[in-house]
């Protein structure tokens, strides 16, 4: 399974996503090859392109490169790595652990590319706080739903923020019945935001004559 020296490096803090993973214990070391080498190394691209290529069990490899890519933040490979586990091994021990790092390099990936267009935004951190919402129904013992479930949090912000600038589009090219219809649905379903306040104010703007 996963080596003592990732164990460790997972321990330090992934600094601009607040936490860190944090493995299962008791992993006996993984086949000293070209895999182990580029994971004490923290190079995520050559451990991915090696996950499957050599001695040991392969579940257990991509493990490792998914948990070393997700420090490295290469979210991309952190997420394909944990999906090309828990697809091969969906009943391993670690299958939960393989599911977190997913969900979190999911969060990571929607936390980075906060400049991309409103839609996308909205549809994509939806998916992310779908996958987070099932980990923790699905997973009520898990040890890892603690550093996923203030994830909800940033990404319910971040979507009603999204969906307030597409209200104020509307409201900028003149359709107020679309920016006030956009508006009320941030009021209902994202109350106690920012993104709310500031759409409580934007209908009161637009109540001015």
């Amino acid at each position: 399974m996963l080596p003592t020296l990732a164990r460790l490096l997972l321990l330090a803090p992934v600094l601009w996503l607040g936490a860190c993973a944090t493995a299962p214990d008791q992993r006996p070391a993984m086949p000293e090859d070209e895999l182990t080498r580029a994971l004490q190394g923290g190079d995520c691209r050559a451990a991915f392109e090696r996950m499957d290529i050599g001695a040991g069990t392969q579940a257990d490899r991509r493990l490792g490169v998914s948990q070393i890519c997700l420090q490295t933040g290469d979210f991309s490979r952190a997420r394909k790595a944990s999906a090309a586990f828990l697809e091969d091994a969906p009943g391993h021990p670690d299958a939960d652990y393989a599911a977190y790092l997913h969900a979190l390099a999911g969060f990571g990936e929607w936390a980075r590319a906060n400049r991309v267009e409103p839609e996308v935004r909205i549809r994509e951190g939806r998916a992310v706080a779908r996958e987070i919402a099932n980990y923790l129904r699905d997973r009520p013992l898990s040890e890892y739903g603690d550093e996923l479930a203030p994830r909800l949090v940033p990404l319910r912000e971040g979507i009603a923020s999204a969906e307030l600038a597409l209200a104020d589009r509307a409201r900028e090219r003149g359709d107020r019945s679309q920016a006030r219809a956009r508006a009320e649905y941030v009021l209902q379903y994202y109350p106690r935001t920012q993104a709310a306040a500031d759409a409580a104010r934007m209908m009161m703007e637009m109540r001015e004559p």
